[in-house]
């Protein structure tokens, strides 16, 4: 192999090492950005259970009253 070469992949290998790095990262962002968002929509979830149950009760207090 010469010199050349060796260079050439060198600097290929260096690529790919960055590339990685990169995806690593954005992987990384991702994870938490879905984390959140499940966190979001258990809340949001939650939030319409109590509200469909206030209501509920409401309008059995309206029915019976």
């Amino acid at each position: 192999m010469t010199d050349t070469n060796r260079r050439v992949d060198d600097e290929r290998l260096t690529k790919i090492e960055n590339k990685l790095d990169k995806l690593a990262t954005d992987v990384e962002d991702l994870v938490a950005a879905w984390k959140a968002a499940n966190f979001v929509v258990g809340f949001i979830k939650w939030a319409g259970g109590l509200s469909t149950a206030v209501i509920a009760i409401y309008t059995l207090i309206k029915l019976k009253g």
